[in-house]
Order: C-alpha cells, then sequence, then structure tokens
C-alpha cells in the first residue's frame, strides 16, 4: 500500500507544550519533534493530562482555577505560532505570538491541524457526515464539494424567493379589493398632511372671526343700530344745545366739537359695517366635512394623517408589484429552473466521483485493517441517492464486517477495538493535513495485533506528525522520541512531570511495559525496537 507521504516541513507540527498550574502540571514544558512520539508511564501519572492541556489552548471547556496557564508552539506552512491561553481574573485570555487575541482565532489557527482523538472520539466515526466527510476528502473532492454548496445556496435563495413571491401574490390576490378600497378612502380627501394642517389652522381663525363678528355686531348696536345708541343720543344733544344757542347761550364752540364727535362716530360705524365679517357657510361646510373625514380616518387607523397618507404610499407600491407580479414569478422560476440544472449537473458529478473513489476506499482500507489482525475484514461505502442538500445527493454510510459478510452499519458492527483500527487505517490512507494526538489508541489491540499497529504508526509518522499517549510495549518500541509520565510530591501534593527519555531509558521503559524490566526483557525490548523498525 502506497502511503500519501509528503514533505514533513510543510505539514503541520507541534514543537512545544509549556504548561503551568493545569490540573496536576505544576510547571512543565516538552518539545515534540517530527514523527512518532510516544508518551507512556505507570498508570496514575496523569499521561492524559498533557493532550488535555493541549485541549486547554484550543478551546476546551471546564472549570479551570486562577492562574492555569498553557502555551502551545506550532509550526505550519513554514510559519511559526506561539500561542497561550491563561485564566486570569476568572476569564480566559487568549494570546497569539505574544499579543492578546480571541479564542476564535485560536480555534482557527489550530483547527485542520492539531487533531486530539481521544478514546471517545473514534465514535466520530459512526456519524454519516463524518463518513461522508472522510469519503470528500480521500477523494480530493473539495473543491467540487464547495461548487455544489455555492449552487445549492444560489438554488436555495431563489426557491426561497420564488415561494415568498407565490405566497406574497395569493396574499396580495386576496387583500387587493381592501387595499384598493382603502387607498380611494385616503385619496377621497385629496390634500397633503401640510395642506390638512394648513386646513386645521383656517378652521380655527374661522372660530375666531364668529366671535369677532358678533362682538362687532353689538358695537354696533351701541353705536348706532340701538335704539338708545351712542348716535342718538349725541343727535339729541346737539338738538338741545342748538335750543340753548338759539335762547342766547354761547355754545358754538361746543356745538362744533359735538358735531365733528358725532360725524367720527358715524365714520367709525360705517367703517364697521365695511369690514368683510361674511363668512361664506358653503365654504365652512366644506372645511368642516373635510376635518370631520380626516378625524375619521385618524380614529379609524388610530394613526396620524401623515402616517395614514405614508401608509397610502406603501399601499401604492404593494399594487403596484401586485399588477406585475406574474411577470415577476415567471422571470424568477426560469433563475430557479436553472439554478436547479447546475446543482443536479455539479451534484451528479460529485456522486460519480464519489462512487469512484469509493470503491478504491474500500480495497485501500481494507489492505490496511489485514495489517491489524482483522484479515476478513469487509468495508463496504454505500453512496446512495437522496435529496439535494449543500453536501450533493448523496446518503453516504459505511457498512463493516470484521469476519467478510453480513455487513451493517458501523454502529451495529464494529466493536471499540475495531473502531480505533479503522480510524487509524483511514488515517494512513487519508491525505495527512494535521498532527494526530492519540490518547490510548491501543485499547483493544494485544498481541500480535499490537505489533502491527506500532509498524503502522510508524509508517503513518513517515508523512505526519504524530503525538501517541499509549500503554502498549511495541507501540512505545516504535517511538523515534520517547516521554514518560512520572509523579512528583512537593510536600504531600503529586504533580505530574514529562521526562524524554534516552535510548537506554526507551529499552526500560519498553521492558517494564512487557511485564518488568530484567535482563531478558530488555533483550526482548531491544528486540522488539528492531522489529518494529525493520
Amino acid at each position: 500500500m502506497k502511503l500519501p507521504l509528503e514533505d514533513p516541513i510543510l505539514l503541520p507540527m507541534l514543537r512545544r507544550v509549556y504548561v503551568e498550574n493545569f490540573l496536576l502540571i505544576k510547571d512543565l514544558e516538552i518539545e515534540f519533534e517530527e514523527g512518532l512520539n510516544v508518551i507512556s508511564g505507570e498508570t496514575g501519572t496523569g499521561k492524559s493530562m498533557t493532550i488535555s492541556a493541549v485541549g486547554f489552548v484550543m478551546g476546551q471547556q471546564g472549570d479551570f482555577p486562577e492562574g492555569t496557564a498553557v502555551e502551545l508552539e506550532l509550526e505550519t506552512e513554514g510559519e511559526t505560532y506561539v500561542l497561550r491561553r491563561e485564566i486570569r481574573g476568572g476569564r480566559s485570555r487568549y494570546y497569539l505570538n505574544g499579543r492578546g487575541t480571541t479564542a476564535k482565532v485560536v480555534k482557527e489557527i489550530t483547527e485542520g491541524r492539531i487533531s486530539i482523538q481521544g478514546q471517545n472520539e473514534f465514535i466520530k466515526l459512526l456519524r454519516p457526515e463524518f463518513q461522508r466527510d472522510l469519503l470528500d476528502r480521500f477523494g480530493g473532492l473539495s473543491e467540487l464539494r464547495e461548487k455544489v454548496e455555492e449552487a445549492y445556496e444560489k438554488y436555495s435563495e431563489l426557491r426561497r424567493r420564488y415561494e415568498e413571491l407565490l405566497s406574497k401574490k395569493e396574499e396580495l390576490v386576496q387583500k387587493k379589493d381592501f387595499l384598493e378600497f382603502r387607498l380611494r378612502e385616503i385619496e377621497e380627501i385629496s390634500l397633503s398632511p401640510e395642506e390638512v394642517e394648513e386646513l386645521k389652522a383656517k378652521a380655527e381663525r374661522l372660530k375666531n372671526l364668529e366671535k369677532i363678528k358678533r362682538l362687532v355686531q353689538a358695537s354696533l348696536q351701541e353705536l348706532y343700530d340701538a335704539e338708545n345708541s351712542a348716535y342718538s343720543k349725541l343727535s339729541e344733544a346737539l338738538r338741545n344745545l342748538w335750543r340753548a344757542k338759539e335762547l342766547g347761550t354761547p355754545v358754538d364752540a361746543l356745538l362744533e366739537e359735538l358735531t365733528q364727535m358725532r360725524d367720527r362716530l358715524l365714520d367709525i360705524t360705517e367703517e364697521l359695517r365695511d369690514k368683510d365679517l361674511d363668512l361664506s357657510q358653503e365654504e365652512i361646510d366644506r372645511i368642516n366635512e373635510t376635518l370631520f373625514k380626516v378625524q375619521r380616518l385618524e380614529k379609524k387607523y388610530k394613526k396620524s394623517y401623515a402616517e395614514i397618507i405614508e401608509e397610502a404610499e406603501k399601499i401604492k407600491e404593494e399594487l403596484a408589484v401586485s399588477y406585475n407580479y406574474e411577470e415577476l414569478i415567471w422571470e424568477t422560476k426560469e433563475e430557479l429552473e436553472k439554478a436547479e440544472e447546475e446543482l443536479l449537473r455539479f451534484s451528479k458529478e460529485l456522486s460519480s466521483k464519489r462512487k469512484e473513489v469509493a470503491s478504491k476506499l474500500e480495497r485501500e482500507i481494507e489492505e490496511v485493517l489485514k495489517d491489524l489482525n482483522l484479515e476478513k475484514a469487509k468495508l463496504k461505502v454505500e453512496v446512495n441517492r437522496g435529496d439535494p442538500t449543500r453536501f450533493g445527493l448523496d446518503r453516504i454510510r459505511f457498512l463493516f464486517s470484521s469476519y467478510g459478510s453480513d455487513l451493517k452499519p458501523l454502529e451495529e458492527s464494529a466493536s471499540g477495538g475495531e473502531l480505533t483500527r479503522l480510524f487509524l487505517a483511514l488515517s494512513l490512507v487519508l491525505p495527512p493535513a494535521e498532527t494526530y494526538v492519540f490518547d490510548e489508541v491501543d485499547v483493544g489491540v494485544s498481541g500480535e495485533s499490537s505489533i502491527k499497529l506500532a509498524r503502522l504508526l510508524k509508517k503513518l509518522s513517515k508523512g505526519m506528525q504524530l503525538i501517541v499517549i499509549t500503554h502498549s510495549a511495541p507501540v512505545c518500541a516504535a517511538g523515534d522520541v520517547n516521554f514518560v509520565t512520572e509523579k512528583e510530591f512537593i510536600g504531600e501534593i503529586p504533580y505530574v512531570r514529562v521526562r524524554k527519555l534516552s535510548e537506554d531509558e526507551k529499552l526500560l521503559e519498553v521492558a517494564r511495559l512487557m511485564g518488568k524490566a530484567t535482563e531478558n526483557t530488555i533483550r526482548g525490548a531491544k528486540d522488539l525496537v528492531d522489529i518494529i523498525g525493520s
């Protein structure tokens, strides 16, 4: 089987992990290397804590105490990123190359570059969407899938618009008469809001003119029209003075002054009569009727006249749209049909490619599984037709049998150990794109199978960086660089430390994992290192 190896320098590489006050790790720095990095140690010495620390930087949630801090140095595509997360003031703070950043940025950098596979992570294999993504990644179909997704987005948007237009048309048909009635009712007034305000002001003035007219009429009565008016009394006074003059009283000056006063009073009376105080009842009725209609509309719709006029404009727009909806619907339908054709064309192309690569994936996985003591195992990648989605027309499902017949879905047929081996097989045949961190990858694998597993991990590490936590002697023997976890007591508190092993110390650790470090097991450990490395 040919592995999809690439230049390791171009692949993601986790160079360093620095940990402060994380769980039972007080102060720890680990420098990882290319190839297969193996972490082993006695049960209970905190092997998985180093992996948890990596997950902490990648955004893992939890109740972490004040002062917790972890820093990663990640090398990818010729760039080096120093990523740090710490707990300060009860909050998470993230840093990129020494400067503050966000969890989102850190996630974007680490996602697709570091993949932590704990014991429960292999359960992802049971998810149909994960199986679909694996098949597409194996076949290098990401570009075609992007075309399908873009076509689906366009199709979905047009379909939404088309259905909205149909619904809107139906709605408008039902309320068209009502809208037209409302519009007629509003347009019957035929005045702008400004004109209505002017009319209201004029009506207010008319009320005052009525009062003025009454006052002027009363004044005319007092000045001239009444029997005992001022004019009558002045005239009577003048007659009396004339008689007095005739009787020899010198009142010429007074007569002249009083005569001028009466004449002026007559002029004032005439001026008052000439005032245009007569109101057209027709005009008053027209103004009152118009304002009554305005008030009725405002009361009916519980809005100001200006808001009602604004609503009328919207009604006109709705009606205008309703009159040309047929053309708009027809145009949108044409666009929708073209978008559907494009979506189906790309989706069928994707389906065809998936079926091609499915059989190839089956063959390559079965070949790897043979090396993991699953000689009769069969994998079937079902590509069934379904409804269009952003991922195409296909419903992908992995069927499996460890003994070659009676294929069933993974969740019904694969044990935990088989899932682990299947995941490793997939890791071997997929294009390397990540630093894989495997926690207890050898669970459920023992004996000769563990030797084959170690060899596969060794082979896989030629094209990518692997960090593996193990309690398996063969996997430990396969390491290019080995670390051991140990407990260190500070007072009565046990803390975890991780120490890089020399070649001799590695042999002792392999021997320990074989049972007990004796002359025989150390010799066996050396043989195991040679066997796996050959």
